[in-house]
């Protein structure tokens, strides 16, 4: 019998199963980048800008804006509380005669912990603006708290785009626990450098930022963002993420330069103080090697040495820390008291040499060490940039012999008068500069005193206080209270020093201002604060300076620097009787602000409408003011409303509207409550106006 002869596959049905099999190997695909393209148009994935247009003005330029919320993608591991820049106004195009300088750096270089009119930047600023009294001097702080290099290399490029004159890196401190570093959270810089671009794409995908909104649910409350940034709390001398984070700060900055550099843009590179003779090293005392009879012998070596230099003994007291540190070669803490001891036996040279030690070798590097702040050397002259020597500047001008509290508030942010030696220090570098930012010798002396800046920048006791409480908060956080407990009992010293002095209403808006309930999102000025407990006291010359003082802690552009500016103009028209020329003109300019914003859609509180119309009352635009104050009512409750209501009535009375001012204070009095009793005594007022 013959066999069936089988019938040929067909052509087609093997295409039909090789689009079967491509369809389904696709389709997983397929339906992956349809969830990103859902995701990205619901607002996830991607970088934002760290420089952004925000509109613009009637004169056709652009308001442009330091973005604070930048940084967050960067801070996968802990989104609910990532580091940020505080936000900076400018205008582009760049006005004719605009020196427009860029500082880029880490939360030092932001000038935490002193407020944005004391930082380095402002002090630069002023100093600048005096040695260039043609020019208008623009230093755009773009500090990023909590972030290591690698970020940056995206802020710059975005900064390349706004016609900067000069760039001042002053970066360094971050790279094992900052975003991005060695030994942070999210544990990303201990891969090469091209690994970190790959990472930062794959972080950049909208699908992977909703994944990590979901596993990184909320922050520790009870931690600070420092606390939050350790991934690894012990990291020895030897460990290999010392060598990759000096290995990652060069390369990371040598791409910065190289981006400046091809962008025709000078630069200037400085290293990053640190304290070195007054904070003890933070992480724990490595005893490596040592058996238990080995490590009673190092402590008792430890505690003689205290007695000794306790008694002026500095010659035993050395000898027994120097036994101490040859038992314990990578014992931190050894060479720090060594240090001390030598400083105090006035020996500073010896006792940097201690102190530099001590730092190199802190299991928990939080300062700088050796191998990146040479790091920064090496790179700013292989790629041709000023080197501005902060950190050896400030060691050669301590008394012992390394950088102490003199210039350091805490492990590596400036005091004022550090922010304003480390601005001097960049002036001092534009010698150095070639071409028209190059600063002479008769440039040079037309730069102030420190005291004088500092003056003029608006420091005062409230500001003093609010660093002191910061630093209080500090050296409270468990690890920084355990290795340094002395600093502790001193911010909280001086905090208590400032409190008895405060008046009790004073006393009370500063403990409130401790809290998150006043600040709506930022950090709203202590100094704004008191300024509103002095008015109602009657001390109006001490409000109208704070007040002054407060416009110039928060940016252009906001309705808190609308509030504040408002209340300086009143508190001088108290004083004065009048307002002159010029006080009328920043008064218009910041309508000007206002109406901006209003244009812009950045109003939710009512605020901008009720400032903006609070200001035109101030100029005598009566009218003008009534749309906004109007405006500004529906948004606004409680004292606020009747703040506003308050206002509304004088510009009705003002513009001979008698019946809608009666008509506004008799709804006040049927629906406002508590507040009724107020706007019974507004319609005695009304009534007996003609």
């Amino acid at each position: 019998m013959a066999k069936r002869k089988q019938p040929a596959q067909s052509v087609y049905s093997l295409a039909k199963r090789g689009l079967f099999m491509a369809i389904t190997v696709a389709l997983p695909f397929l339906l992956l980048a349809s969830a990103e393209v859902v995701l990205r148009f619901t607002g996830w994935g991607g970088y934002p800008a760290w420089i952004r247009e925000a509109g613009q003005l009637p004169s056709d330029e652009a308001v442009c804006l330091v973005e604070p919320a930048a940084a967050k993608p960067y801070f996968f591991a802990n989104p609910t509380r990532p580091g940020y820049a505080d936000q900076t106004n400018f205008l582009m195009p760049k006005p004719e005669g605009t020196v427009r300088i860029f500082l880029v750096g880490e939360s030092a270089a932001k000038g935490y912990p002193q407020p944005r009119n004391l930082a380095m930047s402002s002090f630069l600023q002023a100093m600048l603006s005096d040695a260039w009294p043609d020019k208008k001097v623009e230093v755009i702080n773009l500090g990023t708290t909590a972030v290591a290099s690698f970020p940056l290399i995206y802020q710059v490029r975005d900064a390349l785009r706004f016609s900067p004159d000069l760039f001042i890196f002053y970066t360094g401190n971050n790279e094992f626990f900052g975003a991005y570093g060695t030994a942070s959270i999210n544990a990303a810089g201990s891969l090469p450098p091209w690994a970190l671009r790959g990472m930062r794409a794959a972080r950049g995908l909208a699908l992977v930022q909703v994944l990590d909104s979901w596993l990184y649910q909320g922050a520790d409350e009870n931690q600070s963002l420092m606390e939050e940034m350790i991934g690894r709390t012990v990291i020895p001398a030897e460990s290999p993420l010392r060598t990759a984070a000096a290995r990652n700060l060069a390369a990371n900055l040598g791409t910065m330069l190289d981006d400046v550099r091809a962008a025709g843009v000078p630069s200037i590179v400085c290293t990053t103080a640190s304290n070195e003779s007054g904070l003890a090293p933070l992480g724990e005392d490595d005893v490596t090697g040592l058996d238990e009879k080995q490590r009673r012998e190092l402590r008792r070596l430890l505690g003689e040495a205290a007695e000794s230099a306790e008694r002026g003994n500095f010659r035993s007291a050395v000898n027994l820390l120097r036994q101490a540190v040859q038992l314990a070669p990578r014992h931190a803490r050894a060479r720090f008291l060594l240090g001390q001891v030598l400083a105090r036996a006035d020996q500073p040279a010896l006792a940097r040499d201690s102190f530099l030690e001590a730092r190199d070798l802190d299991t928990m590097p939080w300062r700088p060490v050796s191998l990146t702040e040479q790091a920064i050397r090496n790179t700013a002259l292989v790629k041709g940039a000023v080197l501005c020597d902060v950190a050896e500047i400030f060691r050669e001008e301590s008394p012992d012999g390394a950088t102490g509290w003199e210039l350091l508030d805490d492990h590596v942010h400036l005091s004022l008068s550090g922010q304003a030696r480390a601005a001097r220090s960049m002036v001092g570098a534009m010698a150095n500069l070639a071409g028209p930012l190059q600063l002479g010798p008769e440039e040079l002396a037309l730069v102030q005193d420190d005291e004088t800046y500092a003056e003029g920048l608006g420091t005062n006791r409230y500001d003093d206080y609010r660093v002191n409480h910061t630093l209080r908060v500090l050296f409270g956080v468990p690890f920084m209270k355990k290795t340094n407990g002395p600093a502790y009992d001193v911010f909280a010293a001086l905090c208590r020093e400032s409190e008895e002095e405060m008046s009790p209403p004073v006393l009370e808006v500063a403990r409130e201002w401790q809290t998150f309930k006043p600040h709506a999102g930022g950090l709203r000025p202590l100094t704004g604060m008191v300024a509103r407990v002095l008015l109602r006291e009657g001390d109006v010359e001490e409000a109208l300076d704070l007040y002054s003082i407060a416009a110039r802690q928060v940016p252009d552009y906001t309705s808190w620097y609308l509030e504040y500016v408002y209340f300086a103009l009143a508190c001088r028209e108290k004083i004065d009787g009048r307002l002159d020329d010029e006080d009328l003109a920043i008064a218009s300019e910041a309508i000007g602000q206002g109406k901006f914003l209003l244009a812009n859609g950045y109003s939710e509180s009512g605020l901008t409408e009720r400032y903006v119309g609070r200001l035109c009352q101030l100029r005598g635009e009566w009218a003008e003011a009534i749309p906004f104050l109007l405006a500004a009512r529906p948004k606004m409750q409680a004292e606020d409303l009747v703040a506003t209501d308050q206002a509304l009535v004088l510009s009705y009375l003002q513009t001979g509207r008698k019946s809608d001012a009666l008509a506004l204070v008799d709804d006040g009095i049927k629906h406002s409550g508590r507040f009724a009793g107020i706007y019974q005594r507004l319609r005695q007022e009304v009534e007996r106006n003609p």
